[in-house]
């Protein structure tokens, strides 16, 4: 089971080495540099400013790294959807060959939705407007995973009863993943660091319930210490759903 979210120096929030990954485990590696546009982050630096990951360099980095480790290594991207970026983000992904490209959305252009300020907002009001941007992402941009469809509300304290209430909306958001040839991502770092767990497993039932048939685990590491973090965990639960690896990007 491949590990479909990591970070390395590439991206603007980690100093992880590829070598970090790749000499501790020796299976296959996928690194998912940020792409993130007017990112505002962190809060109190300013104006936003672009994350762009250098594509020329990575790609000869990769491909170095792929001479010396046996072409265990694949290019990827994370892409951060921000809609006043849109077609910035579209002409930056044209003629790029990226093995993998996970979709997420990060911020609204002031704050990173991890950061404080996200606090502020009504929980109960703020998550239906969150995957509205979501299912507005993956109308826009072509990627290949949903990413921690979460992220948004990864701060609050979300339970499953709370989150039922958002079901109707839930569904059409996935059969829109679907319907896009996306696979939902099981994400490590917010089940298991954010305690999240509970409202995967329920947001998992529905996407199995719609046909799902495309899913992606990723642990959203930016350091070794969390790289395949609870994959033990995470393959208990894609057995009890009958989730097989020919299921699995």
């Amino acid at each position: 089971m491949r590990d479909n979210h990591l970070h390395t120096y590439f991206s603007y929030d980690s100093d992880a080495d590829f070598r970090d990954y790749l000499e501790h485990y020796d299976g296959e590696i996928v690194t998912t540099e940020h792409l993130d546009l007017s990112n505002p982050y962190p809060y109190d630096a300013g104006s936003p400013h672009d994350d762009i990951p250098d594509y020329e360099s990575y790609s000869r980095k990769i491909a170095a790294l792929n001479r010396k480790y046996g072409n265990r290594i694949k290019k990827g991207i994370e892409i951060g959807y921000y809609r006043p970026r849109k077609k910035d983000i579209l002409a930056f992904l044209e003629n790029k060959d990226y093995d993998l490209k996970l979709l997420s959305v990060h911020h609204n252009g002031k704050f990173d939705y991890l950061e404080k300020p996200v606090l502020q907002f009504d929980k109960m009001k703020f998550i239906p407007t969150y995957l509205k941007e979501i299912e507005e992402a993956i109308e826009s941009i072509p990627a290949h995973v949903l990413a921690h469809f979460d992220y948004g509300f990864r701060k609050f304290n979300v339970t499953v009863e709370e989150l039922k209430n958002f079901e109707a909306q839930l569904r059409a958001l996935f059969q829109k993943m679907i319907d896009y040839s996306l696979a939902f991502e099981l994400n490590c770092k917010s089940m298991y660091l954010y305690d999240h767990e509970d409202i995967y497993i329920y947001a998992l039932s529905l996407v199995k319930e719609l046909g799902g048939t495309k899913y992606s685990v990723g642990s959203d590491a930016h350091t070794l210490e969390h790289f395949r973090l609870n994959f033990d965990q995470i393959q208990q639960i894609l057995t009890e759903f009958d989730i097989d690896e020919g299921m699995l990007l």
